[in-house]
């Protein structure tokens, strides 16, 4: 059994992606938990149809954090790439519910809005050690 050491973060703006490591890694440090970023769509395609581009395997990534925002290549569409096997949190600045439900319907385990409130960050939080553990 491989063990899920990696949240994988997918997030095209810097400061985002830099803020979120930051906070998730000091959640899960304790537990020798890393996050590894990938700032495109492109790359992230590549990973999850099995190209090997970072020095880890899928099979090592115990979540997935995805912005659906990214530039490049929709959200959504990186989603239906990736295996059901691992959870997924779809990171949002929209609230739109017909984006959420389609979310959810493709596979995402969680929904959260970015910027939205302390108590939404403490949610994902929550999740990331609850999924993590």
């Amino acid at each position: 059994m491989v063990l899920k050491r990696y949240v994988l973060l997918v997030e095209d703006e810097k400061f985002q992606a830099t803020l979120f490591a930051k906070i998730i890694e000091n959640e899960l440090s304790d537990f020798g938990y890393q996050v590894i970023t990938i700032e495109n769509g492109r790359d992230a395609l590549k990973f999850f149809s099995g190209e090997k581009i970072l020095e880890i395997e899928q099979s090592e990534v115990g979540l997935v954090l995805l912005d659906l925002a990214i530039h490049d290549i929709s959200g959504l569409q990186i989603l239906e790439k990736i295996d059901a096997k691992i959870p997924v949190a779809v990171l949002s600045a929209n609230e739109d519910e017909k984006v959420k439900a389609d979310a959810l319907r493709l596979g995402a385990s969680e929904y959260f809005v970015k910027g939205k409130s302390l108590e939404e960050l403490n949610r994902l939080r929550d999740f990331i050690v609850k999924v993590m553990r």
